[in-house]
């Protein structure tokens, strides 16, 4: 049984004090999506190898502001059946605290299979002249990127800070969040500046209903091949109404089926 990525979607520096100002219009939410196989997605067999035939589950995404910082935490809970009819359930489980100013982060990533530990990462990371990590499980190790190695809050700023953007629509940059404890992704974005309206479900009042398509391929350190290319569907508050994940075998679409607004007294700086 082929296992999930551990790639979420967790969604820089000449921007900094602008990108801190998007703050203010981000809302701190509870989203929950359904996951489902695209059946209708052509994958080419390979010779012995069985293919993922079935899959469903649940993301449940929390983002809320705790006066100093974003904090998320994300589950993704999905069932597989592959083509010999053999099942597996995988459970990750990630969170992560970025401070407002993204020169501080702390995450912890677990990975289950079939209730199993596959995979579990706890480190802190810091931003100077430098991004230092220091990864604590399951071996402690000090790591050190460029300071042009974005986090992920500061990442969501600069894509939300190019929507509705004549220019802007297409960039590249390197993206530290943890799934990869030793290295960081490259990320290639783009994005459709045309946007639309979300229908699927009623939102809360407090969202507003402009969406666009962002597409992001993901890259391992110098490889030409993308590990995953996602697609989400995003408005100006960072909130995300529909997730596709393309890896080279299967395809999982994530539609938003539940979202509450999460009020809170802190003043945003």
């Amino acid at each position: 049984m082929k296992k999930i990525k551990t790639i979420l979607f967790l969604i820089c520096l000449s921007f900094t004090q602008s990108l801190k100002a998007l703050d203010n219009q981000l809302l701190s939410y509870q989203s929950i999506y359904e996951i489902n196989l695209d059946t209708e997605r052509e994958v080419k067999k390979t010779f012995g190898q069985p293919s993922i035939s079935k899959a469903n589950g649940e993301l449940i995404i929390d983002w809320f502001f705790n006066c100093e910082s974003w904090v998320s935490n994300q589950r993704m809970l999905v069932s597989f059946v592959n083509s010999a009819g053999v099942g597996t359930v995988s459970d990750i489980s990630y969170s992560l605290e970025e401070s407002t100013s993204n020169n501080k982060m702390k995450f912890l990533l677990q990975v289950k299979e079939n209730n199993m530990i596959r995979q579990k990462v706890r480190g802190d990371v810091v931003k100077d002249d430098e991004l230092k990590i220091e990864i604590y499980n399951p071996k402690k190790k000090e790591i050190a990127f460029s300071k042009d190695v974005m986090l992920p809050h500061e990442h969501l700023k600069l894509i939300i800070k190019s929507l509705d953007q004549k220019e802007g629509s297409i960039f590249s940059k390197k993206v530290y969040e943890g799934s990869l404890p030793e290295n960081f992704f490259n990320i290639s974005t783009f994005i459709n500046q045309k946007p639309f309206k979300f229908t699927s479900i009623d939102l809360p009042k407090e969202v507003k209903n402009k969406f666009w398509d962002v597409r992001m391929a993901y890259y391992e350190e110098d490889s030409q091949t993308t590990s995953l290319e996602l697609t989400a569907k995003i408005n100006r508050q960072g909130i995300v109404s529909y997730f596709r994940y393309d890896y080279p075998d299967y395809s999982l679409v994530m539609k938003l089926k539940k979202l509450a607004v999460i009020k809170n007294s802190c003043k945003k700086e």
